[in-house]
């Protein structure tokens, strides 16, 4: 609650919170797990079974996913050489390595209990600045402010992914476009009236609906790249894993490398505020400086460096938490897993701003399931090793096709939902050959654009008419 400008916080157990995060935490474990999917596509695949959740226990199941998918994708990557989600790669460098010299086990319980070390500090900035930025977001947000956020988050996104910011404007500008089909009202006007097909399709009028659109041109372009990129791979022989060491030794390994994962800790809290770039920046960015630094100091090992390995590591955990500061305080997602999570929000019709979110005491509830969740994570993800080879009797292309199968099943439920079935079906369809021929470029580009346009489009408006109008 806020009294007299002053933060107070208090918090409550629920069990279907519990049933809320423990469900998180499993999407997570699967999403880390099979390479290819990562946290978008697997909150995609569950978002019509969201639908009916309230705002905390849809933050609180997103908090379990994005936490756990790290854990789990570590250990993909330190023994198969292949990254479950993208802040995996440096997992993949270090972590095989250490794997092939037989330190596997002490990679992953490093990865693990420094991911852990991370939530902690993440806890610790965010409860740190949390009364200052509520202090000044009462005292100074405005349209202004809103509005240059906005557009810096555009920036980021044209800038800082893919290969060319020439094409991702491009990209950015289609997927703006795509999001402006149809009637809006603030300011009234019918886009492209007099060339789309209104009097055809009347649901034109509400737009392109959001799942269709997201499987046609981001989910269909990743899972042809996820499949090209197995198309060739084979599986080394089965590892004959054994881990006679006990809990201490492994945390006092873990603790020889402290530093290092101090070093990822505050690297994650900080860096991984970067708009739209999230865990990826901030793992890759904390892995980088740590090598550099190892590799000065004439310490750095070719066949897998332990201190580079959990200074990423703690990374990716640590700015899990920070990354939900700007959406839960101004509603406006950091990566690409959150943009999915913030039209679900907005869809049931929910507000998520600082005042709901402080009044509602979700800094602090979600805390503790965070600490909790943590927890779990690494009694799941720790001894996982010792059954990771049941994956490779997986077929990963089958998998990719299976998921590609359930999606199109997904769009033709949320459709019925909807009552307009055969409309988001036909959406998809027409979509399928722009996403084939997008699939080089960065389409979370085109993601976050169709999205963001109508925020940014009121926005402007509303700073428009507060100085011109």
């Amino acid at each position: 609650m806020i009294e007299d400008g002053v933060v107070h916080i208090a918090g409550s157990f629920e069990w279907i919170d519990f049933i809320h995060v423990m469900g998180g935490i499993l999407a997570g474990f699967l999403a880390g797990l099979i390479p290819g999917i990562g946290n978008t596509i697997m909150l995609f695949m569950l978002y019509p079974f969201l639908m009916e959740s309230t705002l905390f226990q849809m933050l609180v199941f997103y908090l379990g996913l994005a936490s756990v998918s790290q854990f789990s994708g570590s250990v993909i990557a330190t023994v198969f050489g292949i990254p479950g989600e993208s802040s995996s790669l440096p997992a993949v460098r270090e972590g095989k390595r250490l794997f092939e010299r037989g330190q596997g086990n002490f990679a992953i319980s490093g990865a693990a209990i420094g991911s852990v070390f991370g939530s902690f500090i993440s806890v610790c900035v965010i409860f740190a600045i949390l009364p200052f930025v509520v202090h000044g977001l009462m005292n100074f947000y405005s349209a202004e402010i809103q509005f240059g956020i906005l557009w810096i988050a555009t920036c980021s996104v044209v800038f800082l992914l893919g290969r060319s910011w020439k094409e991702n404007a491009l990209v950015f500008t289609l997927g703006a476009g795509l999001g402006l089909i149809g009637q809006h009202n603030v300011p009234f006007f019918i886009f492209g009236e007099g060339y789309l097909p209104y009097d055809t399709f009347p649901s034109l009028y509400e737009g392109l609906p959001l799942f269709p659109v997201v499987v046609a041109l981001y989910v269909f372009p990743t899972l042809l790249n996820t499949i090209e990129q197995f198309k060739d791979f084979k599986y080394e022989n089965d590892t004959d894993y054994t881990d006679n060491a006990s809990p201490m030794v492994h945390f006092k390994h873990w603790w020889d490398n402290k530093w290092a994962s101090i070093r990822g800790s505050i690297f994650g809290a900080f860096v991984g505020l970067v708009p739209h770039i999230g865990t990826g920046i901030a793992s890759n960015f904390s892995y980088a400086v740590e090598k550099k630094r190892a590799i000065k100091e004439g310490h750095y090992r070719e066949d897998g460096h332990m201190k580079s390995l959990i200074s990423a590591e703690t990374a990716n955990n640590s700015c899990t938490l920070v990354l939900l500061l700007p959406l839960m305080l101004i509603g406006i997602p950091m990566s690409p897993s959150e943009t999915i999570l913030i039209s679900l929000i907005e869809m049931n019709s929910y507000v998520i701003n600082w005042r709901v979110s402080i009044e509602q005491n979700f800094f602090e509830r979600l805390t503790y399931w965070f600490v909790f969740i943590n927890i779990v994570a690494v009694i799941l993800c720790w001894p996982a090793v010792k059954y990771v080879n049941v994956l490779k009797k997986l077929n990963m292309v089958h998998m990719i096709y299976g998921t590609g199968i359930i999606l199109v099943a997904l769009v033709l439920y949320t459709g019925s939902t909807q009552y307009d079935m055969w409309y988001h079906f036909t959406v998809m369809a027409l979509l399928l050959p722009l996403g084939y021929i997008l699939r080089r470029t960065e389409t979370l580009i085109l993601l976050i654009a169709f999205i963001l346009q109508d925020k940014l489009m009121m926005s402007s408006n509303v700073l428009y008419n507060l100085h011109f109008g």
